[in-house]
């Protein structure tokens, strides 16, 4: 009986010696499963524990799952236990959970343990996280990219220091204080708006980037202040006046693009960077906007064609190879999306960006929708041949 070889598997592995279904009056779902999952990391050692903690939880979860829908099996008949791929089952309410992890925060040292470490360890990553993102404030957007991303770690290592998180979470090793690092990134990554701006601001100084013109500068520098506000409109109005005066002033035909995009008037940004790129045809800046600007109008073909554009004209810059893939999956054309995001992984791991997070969560998104279309071994055949793991 296929429950049978079920409840040895999660009695003998994961509980010891506690006899769920030996009892004569069955115990509630919640009680079993929270106390499947402290015995489970009960019977794990604290180094584990403290480097694998939430993969721990995640895999004790899991036999808690299975030991609650054992426990509701009926004794004078054979039943069948339907699992879900992700270890989860349909039987286990949201209300189940919650109750069991209450019971664990009610009564299990271990548990209760973690739990407060990791309240201390992500008040200490929000700190760093605040001071790393104000210290990215300062960092200037005219200078390289390598520069920018050198900088930035600087200051990732600034917001750790300046809170003495190290020492406060006795992280001593260097895996602990690259991870702590790295968690710090993903923070600054997902809500540093002074970070996207940096990374993706491109105030590289060129020819024709400035005008000559004085009377040009000034209807520009006013387009800025109104863009800063919010005002777009008003902006568009004197970014055209810049470019009226001097036909050839990038930034301008940049800056109207871009105020055009956040009203959503997206063939008037294209038309607005296909004037910048007839002047600059390599700067990066228009051909990674019109990009995104064709995304938005769903055109991913064209959206395609000019990410490449991007990657022709800047090969090392990996915000082309990043938009390609997401421009691929769009299309459904995922092995070309997913050999993109490897390149764009790998571009990022270089410079040492903190986007590189980024192109992982994308692989972990593509893996899903390959897995969804059967094609897992392809995903698998690919990452190896990148020498990718993904765990």
């Amino acid at each position: 009986m296929r429950h049978v070889f079920f409840r040895i598997v999660i009695l003998i592995v994961f509980c010891g010696t506690h006899n769920i279904q030996a009892q004569e009056k069955k115990q509630k779902k919640e009680k079993v499963m929270a106390t499947i999952i402290c015995e489970c990391l009960e019977n794990e050692g604290a180094d584990t524990l403290s480097q694998n903690f939430n993969e721990k939880l995640k895999d004790c979860y899991n036999a808690s799952v299975l030991g609650a829908l054992i426990n509701e099996i009926p004794t004078d008949k054979d039943s069948d236990i339907t699992i879900n791929s992700d270890g989860s089952s349909d039987e286990i309410t949201e209300k189940d959970n919650k109750k069991a992890f209450e019971l664990l925060e009610k009564d299990c040292e271990v548990y209760k343990n973690y739990f407060a470490q990791n309240q201390l360890y992500q008040g200490y990553l929000e700190k760093s996280a605040t001071v790393a993102c104000e210290c990215v404030e300062e960092i200037p957007t005219s200078i390289a990219t390598e520069e920018k991303n050198n900088l930035i770690r600087e200051c990732v290592e600034k917001g750790s220091t300046t809170t003495k998180a190290m020492e406060r979470l006795s992280l001593t090793s260097v895996e602990s204080i690259r991870a702590f690092h790295s968690e710090v990134e993903r923070i600054l990554v997902s809500d540093c708006n002074a970070l996207k701006k940096v990374t993706f601001s491109n105030d590289e100084e060129k020819l024709y980037s400035y005008s000559t013109s004085k009377k040009a500068t000034e209807f520009y520098n006013k387009g800025i202040n109104e863009s800063e506000k919010g005002n777009y409109k008003k902006a568009i109005g004197y970014y055209k006046k810049a470019v009226d005066i001097d036909e050839k002033f990038v930034f301008a035909w940049d800056n109207l693009g871009r105020a055009y995009r956040e009203l959503h008037n997206y063939d008037k940004a294209i038309e607005a960077y296909k004037k910048s790129i007839a002047i600059d045809s390599l700067n990066p800046t228009p051909l990674m906007n019109i990009a995104v600007a064709y995304g938005y109008k769903e055109d991913f073909e064209s959206s395609v064609f000019w990410y490449n554009k991007l990657i022709e004209a800047n090969p090392k810059d990996p915000e082309g190879q990043y938009g390609l893939s997401i421009a691929y999956m769009s299309l459904n054309k995922l092995e070309a999306s997913l050999n993109s995001i490897i390149k764009a992984y790998e571009l990022y791991k270089e410079s040492k960006s903190p986007y590189e997070a980024d192109a992982k969560k994308v692989m972990r998104y593509l893996y899903k929708i390959f897995e969804e279309q059967n094609k897992k071994e392809l995903f698998e055949k690919v990452c190896e041949e990148h020498n990718i793991k993904l765990n």
